[in-house]
């Protein structure tokens, strides 16, 4: 039968566990702002029941964290498609804006102002200001051609910093976590429910920030620690052991792959698999995107090389002499838009006249061939004979605004998707003030009541002290 010493001392383990519920409820209020705190709330025992005077902790008190495992791993697995989208919509934009930003309206405009200087120089064929006008616009055509694909060039070389800065920020998160995962074993260990719960918090926060740079997939164990791999399955977190993301030469690319702790050794190459996060978006427009882009600038180039050449080779200059290249030849491999160049450099060498059928000029005041060299833009060369020049590079546009296009709608959706599942944690993880304020009152109350007991034992107590004497 329960004395009036146990009333007294569950009484003090009650009064305990109200003081320690108040300091539960001040920790949360004063994390009310705090975006990555999980709101704790305290599960009270039966005091009455000795064996849960000895529980780890306060007695009496079980802590436990509002934190939804789903929501944590449905917004973690979201965030590397919204940072793979924000990479290629800044990329795409910039591309963008170099094909749209050439000086003179672009390069569809010098494409068809180089061939209808040949329409015009046909009305005169002898005019030298006509003449040195093709040579002209012949001159920004290719420094147009040249300028697009060293910019765009440009944009795909400068994935390397950010590649470079994307695996320190891994590498640099991952140790976290591994420290992280140790000290959180060590407080499940003692118990030490306020210290782990603090430590799940900081630790969600890491692989959050981990899951914008590069696609993960993780997993919580007994002790728990959690395992991180990438989608593809390759650890980078195991238990207290991080594994390095190093950059390295890869085989025929002038770019660097990433590999995991040894890059001299092919079977770690992870290039290939990372295809979400931040990484994984540079990856796409340095690998994927930006190399179509520049081989459509280096199929036009070689076109007009080649086409122009032939019809120029065709025709008789101002000399009487039968023409030659008037661009300098593609070479058959090489970036040809970035080294396309004009060969002629006196406008009286233009071949504007036309062969009378027997190998011979039809006179210095002939046009035919400047009308051969000017229909040429109308001429279906590209794409299997299916566009024309300027029809080729308006797809290349089109090309680059549907890629950005739906690179923008992607990440606003899924940006959309996030801030969905963000408010549903909220409303269940977060921390409400009024809550608070009635649980404040609620723990005072009852730390209050746990007092008057105490007062009515003690009075108890002193008449049953004065009956005896």
């Amino acid at each position: 039968m329960p004395s009036i010493l146990d009333g007294l001392n569950i009484a003090k383990l009650s009064l305990s566990a109200q003081q320690y519920a108040m300091s539960v409820t001040q920790r949360n209020t004063v994390n009310v702002n705090n975006p990555g705190y999980t709101r704790q709330d305290v599960l009270f025992s039966d005091l009455t029941v000795a064996s849960n005077w000895s529980a780890n902790g306060t007695p009496g008190v079980e802590l436990w964290a509002a934190r939804n495992r789903y929501l944590d791993q449905s917004i973690s697995y979201e965030l590397p498609v919204l940072g793979e989208n924000l990479v290629k919509y800044n990329a795409l934009r910039e591309i963008d804006a170099i094909l749209q930003g050439t000086s003179g309206g672009g390069l569809g405009t010098s494409i068809n102002e180089f061939f209808n200087s040949f329409m015009e120089l046909s009305s005169n064929p002898t005019d030298s200001a006509l003449r040195w006008q093709v040579l002209s616009r012949a001159q920004t055509m290719t420094n147009d051609f040249n300028r697009l694909y060293n910019e765009i060039q440009r944009v795909q070389t400068a994935t390397e910093r950010h590649l470079k800065s994307g695996v320190e920020d891994v590498n640099k998160l991952t140790s976290k976590i591994a420290d992280l995962n140790g000290r959180i074993e060590t407080a499940h260990t003692l118990g030490q429910l306020d210290v782990e719960y603090a430590l799940r918090d900081e630790r969600q926060q890491y692989i959050e920030e981990l899951e914008g740079k590069i696609g993960l997939l993780y997993f919580e164990t007994e002790s728990g620690s959690i395992t991180v791999t990438t989608d593809k399955g390759n650890a980078l977190v195991l238990g207290r052991t991080s594994i390095e993301l190093v950059l390295g030469p890869m085989a025929g690319s002038p770019f660097s792959g990433i590999y995991l702790i040894n890059n001299s050794n092919p079977e770690n190459d992870i290039t290939a698999s990372i295809t979400s996060g931040e990484i994984g978006g540079h990856l796409q427009v340095r690998d994927k995107l930006i190399p179509g882009y520049l081989k459509t600038l280096d199929d036009m180039a070689a076109t007009i090389i080649t086409e122009v050449n032939d019809a120029h080779a065709k025709g008789f200059d101002l000399d009487g002499v039968q023409g030659g290249d008037f661009f300098v030849p593609a070479l058959p491999f090489g970036p040809v838009a970035r080294v396309m160049s004009v060969y002629i450099t006196n406008s009286n060498q233009i071949a504007a006249a036309g062969d009378d059928g027997s190998g011979q000029s039809f006179g210095i005041g002939d046009n035919q061939n400047a009308k051969a060299l000017a229909d040429l833009v109308r001429e279906k060369l590209m794409n299997g004979n299916t566009q024309t020049l300027s029809e080729a590079y308006a797809s290349l546009i089109y090309t680059v605004g549907s890629d950005q296009r739906t690179a923008k709608e992607s990440g606003e959706h899924q940006q959309a998707l996030l801030s969905q599942l963000m408010s549903q944690r909220n409303a269940e993880s977060g921390v409400s003030l009024n809550e608070e304020a009635i649980n404040l009152i609620k723990f005072q109350q009852a730390y209050q009541a746990s007092s008057r007991f105490v007062t009515v034992l003690n009075s108890l107590s002193a008449e049953i002290l004065n009956f005896l004497r």
